[in-house]
């Protein structure tokens, strides 16, 4: 019961608190990232690499108006071309670079046209893969992260059947003490709770990844938070 009990009352939390709306559908207001890859078509969000312009290394839109503890949040995403994810209780830094807890979603560019990594739990710059999707894991401390899957949301491979990918997907970070769900239309793909008292974070920014590497694209939209009590 002490594992699940921060997941039950991630749960409870969202029906006490209102949307706040973080795109305004027509222009980067309140967001920061390199202008040669962030800008605004059709009421969404895109970021985009080429081949001609490719980007160095990770790069990352930020929303630049405030931090976020607790927290649901939600956007709409396509991607196509590679690996992206949303960063939060995040840490911006210099030149575009963001660190911390990330959400992933991605294309299908794996061998054999897998995705492997979309709703994964993830810690960009710092302790990387802490769960697959369909496990719930518990991360400790340890010179590397002490990780336990202590439950499974279901087989990853099945959990990839409800990403749509010609078309929008919904997703839903909730993040609540230590505890964290990731969702895709309306699926749970991942649950962890950072059991960790010196890496983890309790809050930071929001932001969305282009990664470096192949050309790729991703486009967001009707990005809300709910923060939660």
């Amino acid at each position: 019961m002490r594992r699940t009990l921060p997941i039950l009352l991630c749960l409870a939390a969202t029906a006490a608190a209102e949307d706040v709306t973080l795109f305004d559908g027509e222009s980067l207001d309140g967001w920061r990232g390199d202008e040669r890859f962030w800008s605004v078509e059709d009421g969404a969000i895109v970021g985009r690499t080429t081949k001609e312009n490719p980007a160095e290394k990770n790069t990352f839109l930020v929303y630049d108006r405030g931090e976020f503890g607790d927290f649901v949040l939600t956007f709409d995403f396509k991607v196509t071309g590679f690996n992206s994810g949303v960063q939060y209780r995040s840490v911006a830094g210099d030149d575009h670079t963001a660190t911390g807890y990330q959400a992933d979603f991605e294309a299908e560019w794996h061998d054999g046209g897998l995705d492997k990594f979309t709703g994964m739990f993830f810690e960009e710059g710092g302790r990387m893969f802490l769960g697959q999707r369909g496990q719930a894991v518990l991360v400790e401390a340890g010179e590397k992260p002490q990780i336990t899957e202590v439950g499974s949301v279901g087989d990853a491979a099945e959990l990839a059947k409800v990403i749509k990918r010609d078309d929008w997907n919904r997703y839903t970070v909730v993040a609540s003490g230590n505890a964290f769900i990731h969702s895709v239309n309306g699926r749970v793909m991942a649950v962890g709770v950072d059991a960790d008292p010196d890496r983890r974070r309790d809050s930071g920014v929001i932001a969305f990844q282009l990664h470096s590497g192949r050309p790729m694209e991703i486009r967001v939209k009707d990005i809300t938070v709910k923060e939660l009590p």
